[in-house]
């Protein structure tokens, strides 16, 4: 059942990380959008978790977990910088920063969710081997 419940977050999570990728422009869209989509796959093989899907899940997840800490370390540096910003009398869009520090929290989030799992199913075939 947790597997189930993780499987709609991925599905969730990939649709939406769509919308980011379009915030970039079509120019980059073709390179970023193969993330959204394999979340989206992801999601959909997490319905019947075999231990090929912990293998991807592990590795999908790790490179989740570095884009998740850049896009959180981006938020904060540009809150800091829309503070300065305001400071000097500027900052119109000083919560820019808020949308990859929340992207990143969420896919942070999954990220560590889906690793405890994905520990977890394998702790699970080892016992029923």
């Amino acid at each position: 059942m947790p597997f189930r419940i993780l499987g709609v977050v991925h599905v969730i999570v990939g649709f939406l990380l769509l919308p980011l990728t379009m915030f970039f422009g079509l120019l980059l869209a073709p390179v970023l959008l193969p993330g959204p989509v394999w979340v989206v796959i992801l999601g959909i093989r997490l319905w019947r978790p075999t231990g090929r899907v912990v293998v991807l899940l592990r590795r999908t997840h790790f490179v989740g977990m570095s884009v998740a800490a850049l896009l959180c370390v981006y938020g904060v540096l540009a809150l800091q910088a829309a503070e300065r910003s305001a400071a000097a009398g500027g900052g119109l869009i000083g919560a820019f920063g808020l949308i990859p520090l929340g992207l990143g929290a969420l896919l942070g989030g999954t990220s560590v969710t889906s690793l405890w799992l994905a520990r977890r199913l394998r702790s699970d075939d080892r016992v029923a081997a």
